[in-house]
């Protein structure tokens, strides 16, 4: 297994795809944490199919559904809202 900074795999992305067609595995890392992995692909491995749960027949369509505000006494949480916003 090989182990790559996150500037240096940017850097030399050929390099280590390379690696992978050959059969070896990367790590990508930022700081030294491990946040990816880049494996060589199989083409006998057939990936699993996404299952998704059937919607609920007797739930309203997503674009007639109501919410209701939060009726908080004496605070404008649109202002709330906003503040929170300005310091992201």
């Amino acid at each position: 297994m090989i182990s790559a900074k996150t500037s240096e795999f940017k850097a030399r992305l050929a390099h280590y795809l390379g690696l992978a067609r050959n059969g070896r595995e990367v790590v990508v890392k930022d700081r030294d944490t491990p946040v990816a992995r880049l494996v060589p692909y199989k083409l006998d491995a057939v990936p699993k199919p996404l299952v998704i749960a059937p919607r609920d027949p007797a739930a309203p369509p997503l674009g007639k559904i109501r919410v209701r505000g939060i009726d908080v006494a004496n605070v404008d949480t649109l202002s709330l809202l906003l503040d929170d916003r300005s310091r992201r």
